[in-house]
């Protein structure tokens, strides 16, 4: 999945949330910035706190990552 898809499925399941990125990273005890950048691509998430942040989002947003 590519950063295009993968920013338009997380924006549709947060509108439906009724929430922000920004709230919901602080909502769920998650840093901002390492969402957006496994987000954007910029971080893989495989090991330490970016491997958490990406487990969470998996388990909200569905598979959003290439595995």
């Amino acid at each position: 999945m590519d950063r295009e898809q993968r920013k338009k499925i997380v924006a549709h399941s947060l509108i439906d949330l009724g929430e922000t990125i920004t709230s919901w990273a602080t909502n769920n005890g998650l840093h901002q910035k390492i969402v957006m950048d496994l987000i954007d691509g910029k971080l893989k998430g495989t090991r330490g706190v970016s491997l958490i942040t990406k487990l969470k989002m998996e388990e909200v947003f569905g598979e959003i990552f290439d595995q």
